[in-house]
């Protein structure tokens, strides 16, 4: 007869065995889940990896486009060819670009918009060469009109715009990428953790059948054994003394002992009295019953690492007679964290010592960043303003003044416009942007806002424009900005004419200047020119037009007279100025040819010829006089 003990031995066995299974089928599960986890992280590695390569072009593309405008507007500005061959080289850029991208990114939800933006980049080439065909023909106006047309301008907006959306969805989806992975490490994570606890349990229970029930479970008990020898963790146990009872293979690895050997040691033996320190409160912890979870460095042999450490409590009815410990390296880990944080720090430097003013304003209008440029531009110190309303921030008269971009942006548009404040009494022109932060559901969970300073260059813009349209030397407008006046006081002559008003054109120069330049030298032909241009200038009304055309011509322009007689009674006044003023001592005389015209249909460069001919009759009856001359008949004085 087979004794009692056997079918509780068969019933020991088959409860370990269940056991077995159970931990078998759920660690299948969990390697499952990681594989499926891995193969999605492997997928968005690729996706990531091919979208940073993308983006760099992307940025080119706006480059090359903000070339082409810069080319565009230096033509308008100038009118001047060499100002094509920067917009033709970056027009071909744009289309080359767009070529190897489109040849290169087989990404199905880029190519609509790639293949549009080739089209716009072909429209754009084909009004270019059309531009320098009109302007090398000769054809000026009819090439300014092209570049300046509606549907031109219209095409480069789309163009910025289409690839303006493009860099947003790509940034967008490697966010949303990068935000996937990091919440999905975390889970991984726990999954690991998961299976190693159940690991655990499983060699716990399975270790109190083999001692308690029979011998076969020694052999399960030498399985868990080895299997807890290649788990990539250290695992141990220790009694109510702190004396170590077992260590796996990876605790003798760690700290380069048999781990056979290590057994009977106490704590402070096997790890180090310094290590064994810094766990002293969580054995205490556990050794009162409380299963206790913390991370922990350890210095071995000089190297400092990092554990992730889970100490549970043993207990034998009721009492707590030692605790089992399991600890994953995680130095790796906390090397990678601190290579982020110094990422971060670095980030935060390059962005605090840019000249730009970069913030991060979540959906709730609130301040969640920004670098600092905030303090040199607002007074505030950034870390003192996170977390507080943009209204508390920057003031609700500066939030109101951007309330229409920030609503867009809110919405998820991108949007870039030009606005003059004063921050600390400085008055700055800036130029921003607003980016929305779109998560992958479509919602908009904030903006990265970023303002330029474009002070200096608006200043340099203007004075610019200054230079364009004045004349160096008296600082009088000069013959570009004299042919706009002119034909804009016809316009308005149109109208005055009806009222019985005349217009006059006074063509005036120095009398024998040439004479005074050769005999005196070009210093004081300068002071004479200058303090001609003085003289003319308050001879005249605030509201008439004078300017410096060449050399010592100059002309001014009489609008709203009365009657013809005005005209010749300003240039009395000018003669009779001019011949009292002897700038460097020098005695000149002016002679004047003055035309006039009671209706405003008379071209500009007619009224000019019939000033210019009333100048010569100046001259020829003598100078230091003048002449006039009545549109469309002739009325000569001296």
């Amino acid at each position: 007869m087979r004794s009692s003990a056997e079918p509780i031995h068969r019933s020991s066995f088959g409860r370990g065995v269940g056991l077995l299974m159970v931990a078998l089928l759920a660690m299948a599960v969990i390697i499952a889940l990681l594989a499926d986890r891995a193969r999605t992280t492997l997928e968005d590695i690729r996706r990531a990896d091919r979208i940073n390569g993308v983006l760099p072009t992307m940025t080119m593309l706006m480059e090359d486009l903000l070339n082409a405008e810069t080319g565009q507007r230096g033509y308008l500005l100038t009118q001047r060819t060499s100002y094509l061959q920067p917009y033709r080289d970056a027009i071909r850029n744009l289309d080359r670009r767009v070529d190897e991208l489109v040849a290169s990114d087989h990404d199905a939800a880029l190519a609509p918009k790639l293949v549009r933006v080739r089209e716009l980049v072909r429209l754009k080439m084909t009004e270019m060469n059309q531009t320098i065909r009109l302007h090398g023909s000769g054809r000026h106006e009819e090439a300014l009109e092209l570049v300046m047309a509606d549907q031109g301008q219209r095409q480069m907006d789309e163009l910025r715009d289409v690839l303006g959306e493009l860099t947003s969805s790509l940034r967008a989806e490697r966010a949303a990428i990068s935000e996937r992975r990091s919440r999905e490490a975390g889970q991984t994570e726990l999954l690991l953790y998961a299976g190693l606890a159940m690991l655990s349990l499983f060699a716990a229970m399975s270790t109190a059948q083999v001692v308690l029930r029979s011998r076969e479970l020694l052999r399960a008990q030498r399985r868990l054994k080895d299997i807890a020898d290649n788990v990539p963790a250290l695992i141990s146990h220790y009694d109510a003394q702190c004396v170590l009872q077992f260590a796996n293979a990876e605790v003798g690895r760690i700290f380069q002992a048999d781990p056979v050997a290590l057994a009977g040691k106490t704590m402070d033996e096997v790890r180090g009295a310094s290590n064994a320190a810094r766990m002293r409160p969580f054995v205490e912890r556990v050794l009162q019953g409380e299963a206790v979870e913390f991370d922990a460095q350890q210095v071995v042999d000089g190297e400092t690492l990092h554990f992730h450490q889970r100490f549970v409590p043993e207990l034998a009815k009721g009492r707590v007679v030692g605790f089992y410990a399991c600890s994953m390296d995680i130095t790796e880990r906390k090397r990678a964290e601190a290579l982020v944080a110094a990422n971060e720090r670095r980030m935060k430097a390059v962005t605090d010592n840019l000249p730009v003013f970069i913030a991060y304003i979540d959906a709730d209008r609130r301040l969640q960043f920004a670098n600092e440029t905030l303090r040199t531009w607002f007074g505030l110190d950034p870390q003192a303003v996170i977390g507080l309303p943009i209204d508390d921030v920057f003031g609700q008269s500066a939030v109101e003044q951007r309330s229409a971009q920030l609503a867009l942006a809110l919405r998820g548009e991108r949007v870039e416009f030009e606005v003059v404040a004063v921050m600390l009494g400085k008055q700055r022109h800036l130029r921003s942007i607003y980016v929305p932060d779109v998560l992958a559901d479509g919602r908009t969970q904030g903006i990265f806002a970023l303002s330029i300073d474009i002070t200096v260059m608006k200043q340099a813009e203007a004075q610019l424009a200054r230079l364009a349209s004045s004349d160096a030397l008296t600082g009088l407008p000069n013959r570009r900005e004299f042919d706009q006046a002119l034909g804009n006081a016809l316009a308005r002559q149109r109208r005055l004419a009806r009222e019985g008003r005349v217009l006059a054109l006074l063509f005036l120069d120095v009398d024998r200047f040439k004479s005074i330049n050769d005999t005196q030298g070009h210093g004081v032909g300068d002071t004479v020119l200058r303090e001609f241009a003085g003289v003319l200038r308050r001879a005249v009304r605030s509201s008439d037009h004078v300017a410096r055309i060449a050399g010592d011509e100059f002309v001014a322009v009489l609008e709203g007279l009365n009657h013809p007689d005005e005209a010749e009674q300003v240039a009395n006044k000018i003669v009779e100025a001019v011949r009292a003023a002897r700038p460097a001592d020098v005695a000149i005389t002016t002679s004047i040819g003055i035309a006039t015209v009671a209706d405003g249909e008379v071209p500009a460069m007619d009224l000019i010829a019939l000033a210019d001919r009333a100048l010569y009759q100046a001259k020829h009856q003598g100078r230091d006089g003048w002449a006039a001359l009545k549109w469309p008949g002739e009325d000569q004085r001296r």
